[in-house]
């Protein structure tokens, strides 16, 4: 079968070796004009390594090299992915550079129209374009005579610099991964930086009460706890209290509202390296629960543009660094399908697929703790399903539990769950049930394992081999 893949980061390029592994003819495209999605060089910035350790982000059968940090650095990661490409030889299924402007379904598939204008014809269709593809900057009032002032506007993944940042006044906007991990970098260079998070996260630590963070997240009873959190509130009690006491929460006035179990319901993340040392040391000022309600140009004898925020501070902002987040969306495909319910959500059974789309499956939507992991469990999923080979419930019992999923993941994280497609803090969960589909459950053993200690990539490599084998 000719199957087109559009996006060539961690999930399109799983799915392209998956599913020319299994005797499919490939085709991959992707705008940009390297591979990696979020690890492609163009959307590198100062600061990014994996969240993840290299033993839990890594694909089951092509393991990292031992001699990284447990932390790699984007480079590190970007060549990884290449050796992956080149380990299992789909290069020659990748046309890099090439945007597909829009996907119509046919009788007897998919017309692709490239960004060029050239037409594609497939058989099938995956979306594998990322659920952290497009950023989602918001709309200031003032940004245009702020920007003609000289003022800049990105988001981390838009080309930002050391250089763009020396010697200039800087605003960062959020309290995620990215805008930490920016922050820090930038604050060695800067000469002032700002954090203006409109509400504070929790931050694990690497290391909690002894054991490594993932020891407790990424286990299967650390699954249970977050999924549950409520018959072992003391349990969470006591870590809230340990992490605010070990990173000096107290102290800086950045202790998070809301609960620490709350940190696994949407977007976990860990400490960025040096955050809370340089909030001490007043290289990084955090202005919580706040918003920029207008940017303005070098106005009055103002020496730069500034920021003003919402309680009518004014902040000098050569530079705002707009770490807000993620569209979810999937601008190529034809209008008359209908994939998102009217909450905007994706409706799709185990995040793979749709309910009244033939002939299309989505890849990398089911982000979770093991994105990679999660999504070489769905690309082989999405091999069986084109076999025949998945045991699925009706059309009816489908849409049930995908309504049910949904209703309970936006009540769990007041709708903050990218529309959908993540499956925290379930991640081995949804693994086990695209496993048990295709009738490839793990080694009792290893489960059992997998209760105390975290789940490694390698735990799952002969049983998704296994799988493969079988459908090739």
């Amino acid at each position: 079968m000719r199957i087109a893949v559009v996006g060539a980061g961690i999930a399109g390029l799983a799915a392209t070796k998956v599913l020319t592994a299994v005797g499919h003819e490939v085709v991959t495209f992707d705008t940009e004009p390297e591979i990696g999605g979020v690890w492609s060089p163009t959307r590198h910035y100062p600061g990014l390594t994996t969240q993840n350790t290299r033993m839990t982000y890594q694909f089951s059968d092509h393991p990292a090299s031992a001699s990284w940090p447990d932390y790699p650095s984007a480079e590190q990661w970007h060549s990884y992915l290449r050796g992956y490409v080149d380990r299992f030889g789909i290069r020659s299924n990748l046309r890099l550079g090439t945007g597909v402007a829009l996907a119509k379904p046919t009788a007897a598939g998919w017309d692709l129209r490239l960004d060029s204008g050239e037409h594609v014809e497939s058989a099938h269709l995956v979306v594998a374009n990322g659920v952290f593809c497009r950023p989602r900057i918001p709309d200031w009032p003032g940004a245009a005579a702020f920007t003609e002032a000289g003022g800049v506007i990105k988001a981390p993944s838009q080309g930002l610099t050391l250089d763009g940042a020396r010697g200039k006044h800087v605003v960062v906007v959020g309290y995620g991964k990215s805008a930490c991990d920016v922050a820090v970098a930038l604050a060695a260079v800067a000469a002032s930086l700002t954090m203006v998070p409109r509400r504070l996260l929790w931050k694990a630590p690497k290391q909690l009460l002894g054991k490594e963070f993932e020891d407790v997240a990424i286990t299967r009873l650390g699954e249970l706890l977050f999924a549950n959190p409520r018959p072992f509130g003391p349990v969470f009690s006591s870590l809230s209290r340990r992490v605010v006491k070990l990173q000096g929460l107290d102290a800086l006035g950045l202790v998070p509202p809301g609960r620490f179990e709350e940190i696994a319901a949407s977007s976990a993340s860990l400490a960025t390296d040096g955050f809370f040392d340089a909030a001490r040391a007043g290289t990084i000022k955090v202005r919580r629960d706040r918003l920029i309600a207008e940017l303005q140009g070098a106005e009055g004898g103002a020496e730069s543009p500034r920021a003003v925020l919402d309680d009518g501070t004014v902040l000098p902002a050569d530079l705002v660094v707009a770490a807000t987040g993620f569209e979810q969306s999937v601008p190529f495909l034809d209008e008359s399908l209908t994939v998102r319910n009217e909450n905007g959500e994706f409706e799709l059974f185990r995040n793979v697929l749709p309910h009244e789309a033939p002939n299309l499956t989505f890849a990398g939507y089911n982000t979770s703790f093991v994105s990679s992991l999660s999504a070489e469990a769905g690309a082989t999923w999405i091999a069986a399903h084109l076999a025949g080979a998945l045991s699925l419930p009706p059309l009816a019992e489908r849409r049930a539990q995908v309504r049910s999923t949904l209703a309970a993941r936006a009540a769990r994280t007041n709708g903050k769950h990218a529309s959908g497609t993540l499956v925290l803090p379930r991640s081995i969960g949804n693994i086990d049930h695209l496993l048990g589909d295709m009738h490839a459950l793990l080694p009792r053993r290893v489960r059992l394992a997998q209760w105390n200690r975290r789940s490694y990539s390698t735990d799952f490599r002969d049983t998704l081999a296994a799988a493969v084998r079988a459908l090739a």
